[in-house]
């Protein structure tokens, strides 16, 4: 047994020297800091990129006295043919749209730093339930609202919440950082986008962020 043991003493030895004399100074290699570190680099990235604008229940019922003139279209595939490919990168994960066919009525003009109301017809059981929301990405011009329901698949929704009379669902969406003077807008349910256009009255009153490297400039 003794040549064994000398055998295995033997490799010990010039496998320490070797790792001892050939390893690499630094950090070693951590793949999942290196997933965190490359997904904060990402969020990062689209912050500046796209706006993620964060929407809310409308508390009392909006008055919209001049309501833009939109146009709307069917879709096989809405998320995967209208949503930009970096907008895409940017959700968190695929968002279950809201099924049907979805009236949506929108203001036609904005004034950065006042809620710019929107308000869709849904079966009365929906519009009642927290599961229904809209999620809002705004970038140079263009807002994106995916009307969604928060369910991770279309599988866990209860149906029944589709029946009913059709109700409007009011909802608040901040403008604070849109700066454009015409703004395009895609409202995007299950298998429809909806497209209009907002005035914007006053561009300068928007919060920009800047970028930080362009505001380091001198």
């Amino acid at each position: 047994m003794w040549p064994i043991g000398l055998a295995i003493i033997l490799f010990i030895g010039v496998y320490t020297w070797v790792n001892l004399e050939y390893r690499k100074e630094g950090q070693a290699f951590e793949p999942f800091q290196a997933m965190v570190d490359r997904k904060n680099a990402i969020v990062e990235k689209n912050f500046y990129d796209w706006y993620s604008i964060k929407t809310s229940r409308a508390e009392n019922a909006v008055s919209i006295d001049s309501p833009a003139l939109a146009t709307s279209r069917a879709y096989e595939r809405v998320l995967d043919e209208v949503i930009p490919e970096q907008l895409k990168y940017y959700l968190a994960g695929r968002p279950v749209l809201v099924p049907g066919f979805v009236k949506t009525e929108c203001q036609d003009t904005l004034t950065p730093g006042q809620p710019l109301a929107i308000r869709f017809h849904v079966p009365a059981p929906l519009a009642q339930s927290d599961l229904l929301n809209i999620l809002s990405f705004y970038k140079e011009g263009d807002l994106y609202i995916l009307a969604t329901l928060f369910v991770e698949k279309m599988e866990d929704f209860d149906a029944r919440l589709l029946e009913g009379e059709l109700v409007p669902a009011s909802f608040s969406i901040p403008t604070d950082p849109i700066a454009a003077e015409t703004v395009n807008v895609r409202f995007l349910n299950e298998d429809r986008l909806a497209e209009w256009q907002i005035k914007n009255l006053a561009p300068s009153k928007a919060i920009v962020e800047e970028d930080e490297e362009e505001s380091q400039t001198p």
